[in-house]
């Protein structure tokens, strides 16, 4: 299986030294492959094993004392019909490589992901 890339915004970098941080922070995930944090651009590309959930690797940034801007997205999904589709669609938004957090609601058919 191949590895999934990802890059992630952040904040409070101001130097070479925070960069590095970083760096050294998102290594230590179990899973991860390769780190490059760009000071310049404020983001770090993450290589890793697919398994490796984009809120595992937000949560090491934050730990290293840096954050992750989150932004939420509303979704607007049709065809459900029972909490089974609920658990199905949540589960594929999850999937998705960037995805922090998804939550789907029946009763309005809309879900709303976080990334």
């Amino acid at each position: 299986m191949s590895d999934a890339s990802l890059t992630l915004p952040i904040e409070g970098m101001s130097c070479a030294t925070c960069a590095l941080r970083v760096e050294r922070a998102l290594r230590a995930v179990p899973g991860v492959h390769q780190v490059q944090v760009n000071l310049a651009t404020d983001s770090a590309a993450v290589e890793a094993a697919p398994s490796v959930a984009a809120g595992t690797l937000q949560r090491a940034v934050e730990q290293a004392g840096y954050a992750v801007p989150r932004e939420q997205v509303a979704l607007a999904i049709d065809g459900m019909s029972c909490a089974s589709c609920v658990g199905r669609v949540e589960k594929a938004l999850a999937a998705v490589p960037g995805v922090v957090e998804a939550s789907v609601n029946l009763a309005t058919a809309q879900a709303t992901v976080t990334r």
